[in-house]
């Protein structure tokens, strides 16, 4: 792992004007059962946002070691999905990484059996489980790039974007 000099702190509740989806207070306390360190998965995407790759890769070895942590952060991609198309597009469950693929999939038949209301990152982490371990890095970084491109203006129309050619 690099050692670097900043953090790429980011107060996600400020950005999205609301807990992230990941926070304890938004799951009704799953989080604080499955441990998700949200300064974590808030670095993350701060040095993705802030164009850091050392740091981006860092964080992405950490956290992609955690099956809690792969899972919050592909909540929040899926939940943040979901809020801008009312829905997760077809692509993203038919196109892109595998295991990110079964990640979003869980996401959406969640919210079909229980309802948008009902967090679903206890089912998310299921999946994360179950996942081989050298799956779990590249779902994160999937999730990740979901979640960038529903937050850039440039790709806000199409997530196919997020996916790259062959994939």
């Amino acid at each position: 792992m690099n050692l670097v000099d900043h953090r790429h702190e980011r107060d996600i509740a400020r950005e999205l004007g609301g807990p992230a989806p990941y926070d304890p207070a938004w799951l009704n306390g799953q989080g604080r059962a499955l441990t998700v360190d949200g300064t974590a998965v808030a670095r993350l995407y701060g040095a993705a946002r802030e164009g850091c790759d050392d740091c981006r890769q860092d964080s992405l070895e950490g956290l992609g070691r955690n099956p809690a942590q792969v899972a919050a952060l592909a909540l929040w991609a899926c939940t943040r999905v979901t809020d801008l198309f009312n829905g997760l597009p077809v692509e993203m469950l038919e196109n892109g990484d595998p295991a990110f693929r079964r990640l979003a999939q869980a996401y959406s038949d969640s919210t079909f059996q229980h309802g948008s209301a009902v967090r679903e990152l206890t089912d998310l982490h299921e999946v994360c489980l179950r996942l081989p371990p050298n799956a779990l890095q590249p779902a994160a970084e999937r999730a990740l790039k979901v979640l960038l491109s529903a937050f850039d203006p440039a790709l806000f129309g199409s997530l196919i974007c997020a996916y790259t050619p062959g994939d």
